[in-house]
């Protein structure tokens, strides 16, 4: 079965999150996208649930991790 992938675009509008945001979760480390031949990003659909979990652990003040 063929996986669900979304553009950093997709991943934004779905989590309202700004893609700068998200560019920084990823220098961060916090999550990690896929390249396809082209060297575009793109996410597995799971990436949702992660990235609602760092915002519910920012929202309780749990700080992100220096790397």
């Amino acid at each position: 079965m063929d996986r669900v992938r979304l553009s950093i675009g997709e991943v934004a509008a779905r989590t309202g999150l700004p893609i700068s945001t998200l560019h920084f979760y990823e220098r961060k480390g916090l999550i990690a996208p896929l390249r396809d031949s082209a060297n575009n990003r793109s996410f597995p659909r799971e990436i949702l649930r992660r990235i609602t979990i760092i915002k519910v652990a920012q929202r309780s003040g749990v700080p992100l991790s220096e790397k």
